[in-house]
């Protein structure tokens, strides 16, 4: 998924600024020159499209046994339909604002994206794509979402995502120092009243602080708090410690599986496919439960992350998965703005009118917090 981040040009000393919308920043101190960051597109605003997929350098020493995941009960929740929030997340930038208020009654679950960590001596320690989370641009964002949670839909953050450059990233930054990254993080979802989080981890991370970083995130948030994870179908398909030390998603299940609520798995940008059940069927092959695996797809046709499924195929495949795994965890799309309209009935014009095309081949879509 995309994940292009950071700053308009220029120095500061002080981003304390209160926001908008009454609520403290989050972000408190920027030293040093914002006008360049290599490989990261700062003059067209909010100019994030699509990601180049999963792109984490693995170690894979001899696998050692790892316990198989621990089994989860069919959930008595409905299914999960989740929609992925980045492009259109700014007013006054050369991408037009793209209010998520048409996916009311769609979507169970918005995800704003991507939110990052950075390196305080260079950047601020926290940014939502290029800019602070308080910054006036966001307003309008957080004023529908809110608007979105009074109606029941539950919102979240997607953290990390692709990283476009040699720069430690946001889960290397967490392995490097926890004890500062994460007070970041945290303080974060508080200040902006998050349901939940999604963690997207396109680069090397250790299995012990992904571990660590799921448990603090439970203490800290309680059993309401929403924890799903974004990774590609080959992630839920290797052999059991195949990637230790780095994470491994067969280790992570078991170890904290309790703690994850589900996965958001990328089926799409040359990562496995939706055309039918094969490569989902692959994962639960491999012991994942159905009931924790959400099938993520692409919205749009685009060359730079292939694998869009035309809706009626994608309609068929996930009809297919509900009937041959009860407890189904449901969809996700990547993402909101640019999404497809396909001429569904009885829905909304714009790119809702796919998340409620998918809905339909869902069984009873739940709007209410997971």
């Amino acid at each position: 998924m995309a994940a292009l981040m950071l700053l308009g040009g220029g120095s500061a000393t002080a981003l304390a600024a209160d926001t908008p919308d009454g609520r403290s920043p989050v972000v408190i101190v920027n030293k040093g020159d914002n006008s360049k960051i290599a490989g990261r597109d700062l003059v067209n605003g909010n100019d994030n499209t699509i990601g180049s997929g999963h792109t984490v350098t693995r170690t894979s020493p001899s696998p050692s046994p790892s316990p198989s995941p621990s089994p989860t009960p069919t959930p008595t929740t409905p299914a999960q339909l989740v929609a992925w929030y980045q492009t259109g997340t700014t007013t006054g930038d050369s991408t037009p604002y793209v209010s998520p208020a048409p996916l009311a009654g769609h979507a169970s679950v918005v995800e704003v994206a991507a939110v990052h960590l950075n390196n305080p001596a260079q950047f601020p320690i926290l940014t939502l794509n290029s800019d602070i989370p308080s910054s006036p641009k966001y307003a309008p964002m957080w004023r529908d979402l809110d608007a979105l949670k009074s109606k029941g839909v539950t919102v979240t953050a997607l953290l990390g995502g692709a990283e476009t450059d040699t720069r430690p990233g946001t889960f290397q930054l967490l392995d490097s120092d926890f004890n500062m990254y994460y007070p970041p993080i945290r303080d974060f979802l508080r200040t902006y009243d998050l349901d939940g989080i999604d963690l997207d981890i396109e680069e090397t991370f250790t299995e012990a602080t992904a571990e660590r970083l799921i448990r603090q995130l439970r203490t800290d948030f309680g059993a309401d708090f929403l924890i799903t994870l974004a990774p590609v179908p080959g992630d839920l398909t290797d052999a059991p410690g195949s990637n230790l030390p780095n994470i491994d998603y067969r280790t992570l299940e078991a170890n904290v599986g309790s703690s994850i609520n589900w996965y958001n798995v990328q089926f799409y940008c040359g990562n496995g496919s939706l055309a039918d059940t094969s490569d989902y069927d692959q994962i639960i092959q491999n012991g994942f439960p159905a009931s924790k695996v959400a099938a993520g797809a692409i919205t749009w046709q685009t060359s730079e992350c292939p694998g869009y499924v035309p809706m009626p195929t994608l309609q068929n495949t996930l009809r297919s998965l509900a009937t041959k795994y009860p407890g189904f965890r449901g969809a996700a799309g990547w993402e909101y703005a640019p999404s497809t309209d396909v001429n569904a009935p009885n829905c909304p014009t714009g790119p809702a009118n796919w998340y409620c095309a998918v809905q339909q081949a869902l069984p009873a879509t739940t709007t209410s917090n997971p």
